[in-house]
C-alpha cells in the first residue's frame, strides 16, 4: 500500500455519499464485495446499529475527493431533486410582446 495515499470519499464510485467506494478505493479491493460485506454487516443483529452510525460519521468526516462537489446535505438535496439547487436559477426572457387570447374572439378569428 502507498503511504501517501489517504482515505477519501469517491466522487464517482458512489451509491450514497462515497464512503464504501473509497474505502474500496484505499485498499485497492472491489466496490460491490465492500458494498455486500457492508449490508451484510448493517442487517447483522449485534452490529447493526453500530454499522449504520460508523457509515453517517464516515459520511461526515472523511473528505471527498472532488471538493466542488459540496457537502453531503447538498448531494442528498440533488439526489432527491434531481439536480443541484444552482442549476435551477430564473429566466428571463426580453423582448416579449404581450397579446390577450381573447382578442381574436373579438374579431371574428
Amino acid at each position: 500500500m502507498n503511504k501517501n495515499k489517504k482515505l477519501r470519499r469517491s466522487a464517482t464510485n458512489r451509491v450514497i455519499s462515497g464512503v464504501l467506494g473509497g474505502i474500496s478505493n484505499y485498499f485497492g479491493w472491489n466496490s460491490t464485495l465492500v458494498r455486500i460485506l457492508y449490508v451484510i454487516l448493517a442487517f447483522t443483529p449485534a452490529i447493526d446499529v453500530v454499522a449504520i452510525i460508523a457509515y453517517i460519521i464516515m459520511m461526515f468526516t472523511i473528505p471527498l475527493d472532488n471538493p466542488g462537489v459540496g457537502s453531503p446535505f447538498d448531494q442528498l438535496k440533488s439526489t432527491f431533486t434531481g439536480g443541484t439547487s444552482t442549476d435551477k436559477s430564473r429566466k428571463v426572457i426580453h423582448d416579449v410582446e404581450e397579446k390577450d387570447v381573447h382578442d381574436d374572439q373579438k374579431r371574428g378569428q
